[in-house]
């Protein structure tokens, strides 16, 4: 077999000892030890598997030391890129790899190698034994130059197959990526079990509603599911006792229903202009974050509140547990917002996109006799985007400025040239000298990183108390 080669090391000077050499007998005020190459074969080889696929294989030139770590480390592939820049080589790279290592697979990502006919080499790199027992794999066909991912607009073609040896690493993959493929038939009794995956994606994959469903039920421990761009399903229903965040942006006849989730704290609905049309929320006690929601949802049932086509048309009782809402509304409409605001009376933070309407007069006045909870008490941040400055957008801003006593900050993502004299009369038909809360702050910029709210790529971050925070781009 051919040996993986990495680029030769640079040639060292006639005196210059090699890492041998320093850590047998290297002058330690010089810093010539090497301290490194005196750890255990483990931490050396979870040292490497950190490392670019690349650099990685590089590692084997240091010194006779470390020649043989890299093929026995926890296997990091990433095909993507760094690798070469020629794709016949890129792949008898991977190729080589694959028969060449001998530990433990980690993490395999192939999303930019192009189809030309390479269906059945994907299907032997997945029965290569290098790959047993991998933790973490990202795959998806590229075609014309193209892979899929967030913000990415799907190939319009029929997807390819997905090998099926793709599914023998269910009992040991903690995480997946697959895009652009056509998902094959999953029989009840030969369903995939994933007893370690916390985190999936399906991307532009084709998928039919029972198996769709036979994955998710073989899920155990599933903690973030991204579902965008696929098709096959007329519905999609979420049982999951451990699921905490969800990413939707599926076809507009697609029916969405959260029948049990009881951890769920993040409903993301991340493209207005796609799906679903209709969302059916059943039992999700702990919901936090609830966006973004437009009048392209034709209907959403959240138990205690329908809202249709960002209208509160039902209340039986508020949502306590809502503390971030994404939404746009037309005007601004304040009187909508305020609906909102009654609604989920514990609204910590707002996002609003703004869709000018000359017409609106938002005329409402607040009565303190008959306070809003939300802006007494909760209301911290708001972001309000595609902001003209014009008299509808003016009065609906000022109303927050006037009333939201906990307020924080305010962001304006403005639309025309933010200059010094424009600032300073938005300042004062905002009233600003008069903010209900002393220590509030108002911000006016260039749109807020709007693409942050739509396509979102952040799924899968739970650390991140608020998904949707634009001040990270």
């Amino acid at each position: 077999m051919e040996e993986v080669t990495a680029p030769v090391a640079k040639k060292r000077r006639h005196d210059e000892p090699d890492c041998q050499e320093r850590s047998e007998g290297g002058d330690a005020d010089a810093g010539g030890i090497d301290l490194i190459s005196l750890l255990p074969d483990e931490i050396l080889g979870s040292i490497i598997s950190l490392l670019p696929t690349k650099d990685a294989a590089r590692t084997t030139v240091l010194s006779p030391r470390w020649r043989h770590l890299w093929r026995s480390a926890p296997l990091n592939l990433d095909a993507d890129g760094g690798l070469s820049g020629q794709e016949r080589k890129r792949i008898s790279i991977v190729s080589r790899i694959l028969e060449a290592h001998r530990g433990p697979a980690r993490r395999l990502s192939l999303r930019s190698v192009r189809l030309r006919g390479i269906y059945a080499r994907f299907d032997r790199w997945f029965c290569s034994a290098a790959l047993n027992n991998l933790e973490h794999l990202d795959f998806g066909y590229a075609r014309d130059g193209r892979y899929y991912g967030i913000g990415v607009d799907p190939d319009p073609r029929p997807p390819r197959p997905l090998p099926p040896s793709a599914l023998r690493f269910a009992p040991t993959l903690r995480t997946a990526y697959i895009g652009g493929c056509d998902f094959p038939a999953v029989a009840p009794a030969a369903a995939p079990c994933f007893p370690r995956l916390t985190r999936l994606t399906l991307y532009g994959v084709a998928i039919s509603e029972d198996a769709l469903h036979r994955v998710l039920a073989g899920c155990a421990v599933l903690e973030t599911l991204g579902l965008e761009a696929s098709s096959g399903f007329g519905a999609v229903r979420i049982n999951s006792p451990t699921l905490r965040s969800v990413g939707f942006a599926v076809s507009a006849e697609t029916e969405l229903v959260i029948e049990d989730a009881p951890c769920l704290e993040r409903l993301m609905l991340l493209d207005p202009h796609s799906g679903p049309k209709n969302v059916r929320v059943v039992r999700a006690p702990q919901l936090k974050v609830l966006g973004y929601l437009s009048d392209k949802i034709t209907k959403l049932d959240l138990g205690t509140v329908i809202i249709q086509e960002t209208m509160v048309v039902s209340s039986t009782a508020s949502l306590r547990t809502v503390k971030v809402l994404v939404l746009e509304s037309a005007g601004p409409n304040l009187d909508t917002i305020i609906g909102f605001l009654k609604c989920f009376p514990c609204l910590e933070k707002l996002y609003i996109m703004s869709f000018l309407q000359k017409t609106m007069k938002n005329t409402i006045r607040y009565n303190p006799l008959e306070p809003i909870e939300c802006l007494d008490h909760h209301l911290r941040y708001i972001i309000l985007n595609n902001y003209l400055g014009m008299r509808p957008d003016v009065n609906f801003a000022k109303f927050f400025v006037l009333n939201a006593r906990m307020l924080k900050a305010m962001k304006f993502g403005v639309l025309v040239g933010c200059t010094e004299k424009w600032m300073a009369n938005q300042h004062k038909r905002l009233q600003l000298d008069h903010k209900a809360s002393p220590d509030a702050q108002f911000d006016f910029r260039r749109d807020y990183c709007w693409r942050n709210i739509l396509y979102n790529k952040r799924i899968h971050d739970l650390p991140r108390d608020d998904p949707f925070d634009c001040s990270i781009c």
